[in-house]
């Protein structure tokens, strides 16, 4: 492919982002699947380039992954929405990994597993927190115990 072809490829995909009607013909989809498009879609429903780009990416990751099957991309999706605290994200993953043949029992160890990782995670970034400062008050004890052996 040459240069041109190349730049033309980017402009007319940037102009199919920007169009308008697919913005129509992807919320017609997500209304028919879903009942409507929700919080987070009719708020990006006001800019069609990124509404477009975002429901298109989320088509390719959920619907078509390349090495996992469905189910499992939304089961990994509920793992995220858990340890991310994102409750819509939640409802509509677990919904939607249910819909995919999720047992309710998949979804529990999935939310086991997001919450012990979280946990840690939280832990982790607390407990290094905690090490800095208890460092930090040793070092002044010891600089105050030098001086005082100073004075003496």
């Amino acid at each position: 492919m040459s240069g041109n072809d190349k730049r033309e490829l980017v402009k007319k995909a940037r102009a199919l982002m920007a169009d308008e009607r697919l913005s129509e013909e992807l919320c017609a989809t997500i209304e028919e699947q879903r009942g409507s498009l929700g919080f987070l879609l009719s708020t990006l429903r006001e800019r069609p380039r990124t509404f477009n780009a975002f429901l298109l990416k989320g088509e390719s990751i959920y619907r078509e992954p390349s090495a996992i099957d469905r189910k499992t991309a939304e089961l990994a999706a509920v793992a995220a929405a858990a340890a991310l605290s994102c409750e819509h994200c939640l409802e509509a993953h677990i919904n939607r990994a249910v819909d995919e043949g999720a047992t309710l029992e998949e979804v529990m160890d999935v939310l086991l597993v997001a919450g012990a990782i979280a946990e840690s995670s939280l832990l982790s970034v607390a407990f290094r927190k905690f090490r800095q400062k208890e460092g930090k008050m040793k070092r002044k004890g010891q600089e105050a115990a030098g001086r005082t052996g100073e004075a003496s």
